[in-house]
């Protein structure tokens, strides 16, 4: 019985200095978030433009389904990351960066001559120019090797496009 009685003013003791303990966490920490907070009578921060918002958001899609797109067909010949090519070129090389339209035209017929296959008969128009958007932005060196869904900082979160970045 004593031994049972030591158990539990000890176990009652130690949940005290825990519960006070973390009381005095909880306290420091809503004190550090209200000292975070703007002063009164200042202005709220700008809020990104929705136009520049929904780009992103576009611009984000387009990547990152080029990229999906990219590792279905083409990195066997172009490389993983688009980069390091063995059997095609590299399309990251300034002497292989084409303009929006040819690349779109060398996607969708091919290069026979060259050994790289048609594409019209498996991707759709968009398709292709999300790949585009996606070589684009890996070129640009705007979009690093990876999942852009896990190269943006910090490490682990999607990738977000500069402001102003547009594809061309």
């Amino acid at each position: 019985m004593m031994r049972c009685s030591f158990l539990r003013s000890a176990s009652s003791r130690l949940v005290g200095k825990g519960l006070l303990v973390a009381s005095l966490a909880w306290t420091a920490g809503a004190g550090s978030i209200v000292h975070a907070q703007a002063p009164r009578g200042s202005a709220p921060p700008a809020a990104a433009p929705a136009a520049a918002t929904a780009a992103s958001k576009e611009t984000y899609a387009s990547v990152y389904n080029g990229w999906k797109w990219w590792h279905v067909y083409c990195y066997r010949c172009h490389g993983v990351n688009a980069m390091n090519a063995t059997i095609a070129p590299n399309l990251l090389a300034d002497n292989h960066r084409l303009p929006k339209a040819q690349f779109l035209r060398t996607v969708r017929t091919g290069r026979d001559a060259k050994g790289m296959p048609e594409w019209a008969s498996l991707l759709n128009a968009k398709q292709m120019n999300d790949l585009f958007v996606y070589v684009r932005a890996r070129a640009d060196k705007v979009l690093p090797a990876g999942r852009p869904d896990e190269v943006g900082p910090p490490r682990g979160k999607p990738w977000t496009p500069p402001a102003g970045w547009v594809a061309k």
